[in-house]
């Protein structure tokens, strides 16, 4: 009787982390999503006339920087802080996430980016519609595959920062860093793709803005571009970085002295 009752109260407590982390995935894809599409919107909104300016790129960088800092050491400690269906995926196809809980995150996720786009709405009203309420499309006089390609390396960067940082069982800190570098890639990689392809970066950022604005440009180049970069981000980590070891290294250089 006594193992019957131990056996439903490890049940329930799984069933009660699955909703926190499912929760907290909404919560997470939220801060990062509204930080960065509202301050879209919010520097149009300052100053309407002169479009995009480099300090409106620079601010625009930084609200995502910020917002996925402040998103990862969230929600880092329950639902491991993915907050992007490209890292949910490609952290299972390397095998540091499982498969059967996949569906689950990208929903909480695509909630979490919808919520965004639906509180953008709300605060810009004509300026969000104008600007399909911080969406991604590809920069005037950019084709396509360069988007596609863009978008597929920022990302591959991104997952390649995630798993020494967040994943990594040897990483300095053991992740209490994560949540600054991969804060600090975002940010770097916003500033450098704005102009190319949006800098997407996160099937959720732009797929929620896109539903609420009920318009989709080019939305298949930031659903394959993230998730194929970020497959191939993770396992260049996992099959080649991974081996690395600087003090081998540095042990190597030591024995040719010798």
């Amino acid at each position: 009787m006594a193992a019957t009752n131990e056996s439903t109260g490890a049940r329930q407590g799984r069933a009660a982390a699955g909703t926190a982390a499912f929760f907290a995935e909404v919560v997470g894809t939220f801060m990062l999503v509204f930080a960065g599409t509202a301050a879209v919107l919010a520097t149009q909104r300052l100053d309407p006339s002169e479009g995009f300016s480099v300090v409106d790129d620079v601010a625009i960088a930084l609200a995502f920087a910020f917002g996925i800092l402040a998103a990862v050491y969230t929600v880092a400690e329950i639902s491991g802080a993915h907050i992007n269906p490209a890292v949910t995926i490609a952290l299972a196809a390397v095998g540091r996430f499982p498969w059967r809980v996949v569906p689950a995150y990208v929903l909480a996720q695509l909630i979490g980016g919808l919520l965004a786009g639906l509180m953008n709405w709300l605060m810009f009203g004509d300026v969000a519609k104008e600007l399909a309420l911080g969406g991604t499309q590809p920069g005037e006089g950019v084709s396509w595959w360069t988007a596609l390609v863009t978008e597929f390396v920022i990302t591959a960067v991104l997952l390649v920062v995630v798993m020494a940082t967040a994943v990594y069982e040897g990483a300095p800190g053991a992740g209490t860093f994560a949540g600054l570098a991969i804060g600090l890639w975002v940010g770097a990689a916003v500033l450098l793709a704005l102009p190319i392809s949006g800098a997407s970066l996160n099937p959720a950022r732009t797929l929620g803005p896109d539903i609420v604005a009920g318009a989709f440009p080019g939305w298949w180049i930031y659903v394959v571009g993230p998730v194929v970069g970020g497959i191939a981000g993770a396992a260049l980590w996992t099959l080649l970085l991974e081996r690395g070891d600087k003090q081998v290294v540095e042990s190597m250089g030591a024995d040719d002295d010798d």
